[in-house]
């Protein structure tokens, strides 16, 4: 059972990490809602099958982007010496970018393979191109490739800017 802090210094950090990955699991819904009716082409095609998928899609990546997050963040904390008054000091920025950093790659590969588990992607579900009957046609469905490296690495500096962004914005606000 997870031990909650009411010493914390603002709510987000009280919440349990059950709460971060619902809060990610709706903000994922939320944007994949969005996006579809983004890119919605208006040709008179039912969005139902788009919108599903992506609500799927991104409700599954944000949930383990703000999870994780949340996760690496406690546990890298945790190795933090100090006297617990500098919140804001270098080993807390390096923890927040770090866990942000890794939450982000997270994302990207969940991301990558949801999409391609799916189908809202046009990349090949694997590197075969003959076509497979039965049992393996089902089993080709679910194998997917893997992200490319540079891009996952690239995930790294984005999120991390962002989960530092968010942590030194809140101070701001409470």
């Amino acid at each position: 059972v997870e031990e909650i802090r009411s010493t914390e210094a603002d709510e987000f950090a009280r919440a349990t990490l059950p709460a971060h990955f619902g809060a990610g699991f709706v903000a994922g819904s939320i944007h994949g809602v969005g996006s579809t009716f983004m890119e919605a082409t208006g040709g008179g095609e039912s969005l139902f099958r788009p919108l599903r998928m992506n609500v799927i899609h991104h409700s599954c990546a944000h949930a383990l982007l703000f999870g994780s997050y949340e996760g690496l963040k406690r546990a890298s904390l945790e190795q933090v010496t100090d006297d617990g008054t500098q919140y804001y000091g270098e080993g807390y920025l390096l923890s927040f970018g770090l866990a942000g950093g890794m939450a982000g790659q997270i994302q990207h590969v969940t991301s990558h393979y949801m999409e391609q588990w799916l189908g809202i992607t046009n990349a090949p579900n694997t590197t075969n191109t003959t076509t497979v009957r039965g049992a393996s046609a089902i089993l080709e469905k679910f194998v997917a490739t893997a992200p490319a490296l540079r891009p996952t690495l690239f995930a790294f500096i984005p999120s991390a800017i962002g989960f530092v962004a968010f942590e030194y914005g809140k101070k701001f606000t409470t």
